[in-house]
């Protein structure tokens, strides 16, 4: 991408461009940005829009029947109530930066828009900006843990490819957050309420077997400690689930001292349905260490391909 900003810039003809631009107030910017993107689409015909639509896969339709779809989401939301999971319906934009403001997603990743937003791209990092507002206005507590789940279609500028990958596709997420009281007890609650929700949901509704692998994960002072009691607690929750672990890549700060993947198994294939772990983003927008965060997610669009 650097390569061809340059090249832009050298088209140009004033390579500090981009600082002067940044250098706008935020809705200076926005305006002067409106007014150029409209000053493009006055150029568009109808033609235009059909052969965009045409090499555009970000706005290609889903092939999934949609009347399934609604339904799954239906079934996984209902699931998360009946387990006291607050469940909310989201806005397809989020603020521009909520993925790249924490530290674990390249804005470039990101489907990037005006008016201070971007096209949605992770639900979970919404989830977790919405619980930190209630607890700073202090309409919630989280002692004990709050739990809240959505599911949103989602978009991200990754180039996707194999059978099971998609542009655009629904997740289902479900977003935990409670205070450090000692012992890990506030982590192992949420572990178990995440993890119980998607055994319940494979074996009841899938009638597919459910397996998870742990991943070890920076970010703990006592890191091998914690990985040890998460790893005890998860296999005296379901012992007859199978457990593996995995100590690579323990560097990858995206999640914090442990990441799980869930695997369902059915009578033909094995495949990762989901993941989740721990992470600081609460900590980091209310500025307390206490602040303890999990955040889960299963892939709809796999359900339906792979559940059937």
């Amino acid at each position: 991408m650097s390569e061809i900003v340059d090249r832009i810039l050298k088209q140009i003809g004033d390579q500090q461009i981009m600082e002067k631009l940044l250098s706008l107030s935020k809705a200076d910017l926005n305006s002067l940005l409106l007014d150029l993107f409209e000053r493009q689409t006055d150029r568009f015909t109808p033609a235009d829009i059909l052969k965009a639509y045409q090499s555009n896969r970000f706005s290609a339709h889903s092939d999934f029947d949609p009347a399934q779809f609604h339904y799954l989401e239906t079934q996984l939301l209902i699931a998360a109530q009946e387990m006291d999971v607050q469940t909310i319906l989201l806005s397809p934009s989020a603020p521009l930066g909520s993925c790249s403001a924490f530290g674990c997603v390249n804005q470039y990743n990101v489907v990037s828009a005006l008016r201070g937003t971007e096209t949605l791209s992770d639900p979970s990092n919404m989830l977790a900006v919405i619980i930190a507002d209630k607890l700073r206005r202090r309409v919630e507590g989280n002692i004990p843990p709050v739990h809240y789940a959505t599911t949103a279609r989602a978009v991200r500028a990754q180039a996707f490819s194999g059978r099971g990958s998609f542009a655009h596709f629904g997740l289902f997420c479900m977003v935990s957050s409670g205070k450090d009281t000692g012992s890990y007890d506030s982590e192992k609650e949420m572990l178990r309420k995440h993890l119980q929700f998607y055994k319940t949901l494979l074996q009841e509704q899938f009638k597919a077997k459910l397996s998870i692998v742990l991943r070890k994960r920076n970010g703990y002072k006592d890191g091998d400690g914690f990985f040890q009691k998460m790893s005890e607690a998860v296999y005296a929750m379901f012992p007859d689930t199978p457990l593996s672990f995995d100590h690579d890549d323990i560097d990858n700060k995206y999640y914090q001292g442990v990441n799980f993947k869930i695997y369902m198994e059915t009578a033909d294939e094995k495949i990762e349905i989901g993941d989740g772990g721990f992470v600081d983003w609460i900590q980091q927008m209310l500025g307390s260490r206490k602040e303890r965060c999990l955040i889960s997610g299963i892939g709809l669009d796999r359900l339906l391909l792979f559940g059937k």
